[in-house]
């Protein structure tokens, strides 16, 4: 009797290979649920000062004083550089003589003229003779206003032997001492004084795939289209040690060219920087998140397929046979997508065991664990 309970209530291996077969293979699934997110992204970015100026005179003269500071803040309008005005406070004196030799010259010049006129109505002089006179005095009159040119150059000129911060900003080390002589344009000598950057406020620059640009363009107008906005995003720049900096920051713009070389478009967030804490040259990371929560259906990204038709999942339905849902996803969340058509909320979506998939399928689903 024990002999035939035993036999009667054991399983044969190809009885159980055949009821694995009938129930289908195992997947995972995740329901799909309506929830309230926060979608972020991070991206490399690199800081750029919004302004950056070469201290280079624009005179040649020897350096007599040097207002300079490696590394120090220095604000709009500061003195820098002193160089010798020697020889443009005589240049600015000739120049000034000349002027008055001129206007002496185009006096005598429309006496003549004034002359001439007189003589000419009683027949004494010839028309000619007035004419030459007009000219005479029109030439003075010329080199008049050629000398008070050279007066306005000369005293440009000499205030160019003066050399002051043309924005606030952080200044580097000098290529020149007290005593050096500075000649513009000699290949011989380094090309400027020293450089001056702005620090507040400052660019943080990241390189986005042109893929990715265009794709962002597309959602936007699809989105726009459909009467919605593009949420607000909060940007915040992560140091390299992983200390967040505490300004946020503003998307500023897009770069006006992409580079081919790279395949790449210049992306700039504009961040406040009273501290100076962030250097032109240095590399953070660039973390954005969504302000207001977004509300829409959540699945793994994973879970998504995408062919010549577009994105795609397969479901899993009430018979536990699986068929294919075309869908329009979302911004994305982490390791999740969010689905803006094509699902509704207690629809189970295949996560892993995608390769086996065909419409009609049975198959075993099993809860996924991200």
């Amino acid at each position: 009797m024990c002999a035939f309970i035993l036999t009667a209530t054991s399983t044969s291996p190809a009885l159980a290979q055949a009821d694995a077969e009938a129930a289908g293979p195992t997947v995972l699934v995740q329901t799909v649920q309506t929830q309230s997110i926060r979608p972020s992204f991070t991206h490399p970015a690199r800081i750029e000062a919004l302004n950056t100026a070469s201290i280079r005179p624009t005179v040649q003269a020897r350096i007599t004083a040097m207002h300079i500071t490696p590394g120090a803040l220095v604000n709009e309008g500061d003195l820098l550089v002193e160089m010798d005005e020697t020889d443009y406070r005589i240049a600015l004196a000739q120049a000034h003589a000349a002027l008055k030799q001129a206007e002496a010259s185009a006096i005598k010049a429309d006496l003549d003229l004034d002359r001439a006129t007189q003589l000419s109505k009683s027949n004494t002089v010839s028309k000619r003779e007035v004419e030459y006179a007009q000219a005479q005095s029109d030439v003075a009159q010329a080199q008049v206003d050629v000398a008070s040119a050279q007066i306005a150059q000369a005293e440009e000129n000499l205030a160019d032997t003066k050399i002051y911060a043309p924005f606030s900003g952080r200044i580097s080390a000098t290529s020149y001492s007290v005593g050096d002589l500075f000649t513009v344009g000699d290949p011989t000598q380094p090309p400027f004084i020293a450089t001056i950057v702005s620090l507040d406020p400052i660019y943080a620059v990241g390189l986005v795939d042109q893929s990715n640009y265009f794709g962002f363009l597309a959602k936007r107008l699809e989105i726009e289209e459909a009467g919605g906005k593009i949420p607000p995003l909060e940007l915040q720049a992560i140091l390299p040690g992983g200390e967040v900096y505490p300004e946020k920051g503003t998307f500023e713009n897009w770069d006006n060219t992409g580079a081919a070389s790279t395949g790449t478009i210049a992306a700039r967030v504009l961040f406040p920087n009273p501290d100076g804490v962030l250097l032109p040259g240095q590399n953070v990371t660039i973390r954005g998140e969504v302000i207001e929560p977004v509300k829409a259906p959540l699945i793994p990204q994973r879970a998504v397929s995408v062919d010549q038709q577009g994105y795609f999942v397969w479901v899993v339905g009430a018979d536990k046979t699986v068929e294919r849902r075309n869908i329009r996803v979302g911004v994305r969340s982490d390791a999740n997508w969010t689905v803006m058509e094509g699902l509704a909320d207690g629809e189970q979506v295949v996560v892993e065991g995608l390769q086996s998939m065909r419409p009609g399928l049975a198959v075993t689903p099993k809860p996924y664990e991200s």
